[in-house]
């Protein structure tokens, strides 16, 4: 029993520190993008559209080699029949059995087979851009994830600085005020400021596990506890470069965004759609041919004949007998014959062509052609409303990140100031040279700036990400 619980506990030991080794796993953003695209169920079920449009393919390059087709048949006849092999009605049971085997081929079908191949590699090419896209969006959408993950640990850093230099200052504050050379007030404005702190610093905490547990949906996690990402070395907002502007941007998206190539294969395999159902106006020529064989419980022959001398079938004239130059059956015996013989001997094969002209069909290739057309009109605009809402899509993010650079320079100036502003009056507040409100206005300025750094340093470099995404460059730091 004691072996028996020890070895338990050492179980459950090792259970516990494997459990706390993953849990302590620090995620880099490839990893996480990994993961996404890996269980994200979306990207599934467009992986499952993109096989099946592979299927569509091979068969479109069955459809174009030759049928075979076999086809056996057993019968059993009672009663009043007729024998398929002598024709006559018969009484008996006729057990009959056949085989075949037929074959065809189309020589020619207005190109209907050829196109419908060209057009199943097209829908293939599309489907397989829409899954990149879908992909692409869910990495673009695991980046702002991590980036926000990111933004809430700093700016939880900032608010536990914040806190523990108004905890510093507080401290002071007390020994100033046991001195005489502060007032009561003063010191209940310092508590009052590292409260408003200790709350700011619980909303960050707060933003920051929400932050996880967004990133972690997008993962397909169950729970976002134990979970951290590395701390990436970001460059700052200058190291990037912007774009010279937004058309060469756009030119490069049009090379790379799948979401066109997918428009663009759309279109082309519309246009072999029209072509598929113009091919409905030409002749049609097929090739086919069969080979059968059949057997039959009632096909016999006659094995062994007694013949008796012939028959007198009249007299001539002067009253000679005429004999008949048949000898006369006297009896006869009859067999089956062998399965073997039968299927060699029954065998039957047929060739031909085909040729099927249309005429007249109830407007039907009428309609399917006019309805190609409409379909080829639809993947055109579509094509182009794509194209369109990407070139205002790359707009838009030329000038966001145009500004967003704008306001991290404008953001750092504040920062400084505020910084500089922040020295002289705390030196100034320690002296007893100003109010604790003139410093906690100087505190609160500080906090405000950085903050505002923060903030525009991160959105800085979301929009260069985004920037990059639709130049076709890596999501990476």
């Amino acid at each position: 029993m004691k072996r028996k619980g020890l070895t338990l506990f050492c179980g459950a030991f090792f259970l516990l520190v494997s459990l706390q080794g993953s849990a302590q796993q620090v995620w880099t953003l490839q990893q996480c993008i990994d993961r996404a695209l890996t269980n994200n169920l979306q990207v599934k079920q467009s992986a499952l559209n993109t096989e099946l449009s592979k299927y569509e393919v091979d068969q479109s390059k069955a459809t174009m080699l030759p049928t075979i087709n076999g086809n056996a048949n057993r019968s059993y006849n009672y009663g009043r029949s007729i024998d398929p092999y002598t024709n006559l009605y018969t009484e008996n049971q006729v057990i009959s059995n056949s085989l075949g085997l037929n074959s065809g081929i189309v020589l020619f079908d207005g190109l209907q087979l050829m196109n419908s191949l060209k057009q199943s590699k097209l829908n293939y090419l599309s489907s397989k851009y829409e899954e990149q896209k879908l992909k692409d969006d869910v990495s673009l959408n695991v980046v702002t994830a991590y980036l926000q993950v990111l933004f809430a640990r700093e700016n939880l850093k900032n608010m536990k600085d914040q806190a523990q230099a108004t905890r510093e200052q507080r401290d002071r504050t007390e020994k100033m005020f046991d001195a005489g050379s502060v007032s009561k007030a003063n010191l209940l404005d310092i508590e009052s400021q590292l409260g408003l702190d200790e709350v700011n610093l619980a909303n960050a905490n707060a933003q920051l596990e929400q932050a996880k547990l967004t990133l972690t949906q997008l993962l397909e996690m169950p729970t976002p506890q134990g979970f951290e990402i590395e701390d990436p070395n970001i460059p700052a907002p200058a190291a990037y470069q912007m774009p010279v502007d937004a058309g060469s941007v756009y030119a490069a998206a049009l090379q790379n965004q799948p979401d066109i190539k997918a428009f663009e294969y759309k279109v082309q395999s519309a246009e072999k759609g029209l072509s598929i159902a113009k091919g409905s106006r030409s002749p049609r020529l097929s090739m086919s041919g069969s080979i059968s064989t059949a057997t039959s419980s009632s096909n016999r022959q006659i094995t062994n004949t007694v013949f008796g001398a012939p028959d007198t079938i009249g007299y001539t004239s002067v009253g000679d007998p005429v004999i008949s130059t048949r000898p006369t059956i006297l009896s006869y015996e009859v067999a089956d014959i062998p399965l073997s013989d039968q299927l060699s001997n029954n065998v039957y094969k047929t060739f031909g062509f085909n040729l099927s002209v249309p005429i007249f069909n109830g407007w039907a290739t009428r309609t399917g052609i006019k309805r190609a057309e409409v379909n080829l009109a639809q993947a055109q605009l579509s094509y182009d409303q794509t194209k369109k809402s990407l070139y205002k899509s790359v707009q838009q993010a030329f000038i966001d990140a145009t500004a967003s650079f704008q306001k991290y320079n404008a953001s750092d100036k504040s920062l400084k100031a505020s910084e500089e502003s922040y020295r002289f009056n705390d030196q100034r507040y320690t002296l007893g040279l100003i109010s604790s409100f003139d410093y906690l206005i100087s505190k609160n300025n500080l906090a405000k700036a950085q903050s505002s750094l923060l903030q525009a340093k991160y959105d800085y470099v979301f929009r260069i990400k985004i920037l990059d995404f639709y130049q076709g460059k890596p999501l990476t730091f």
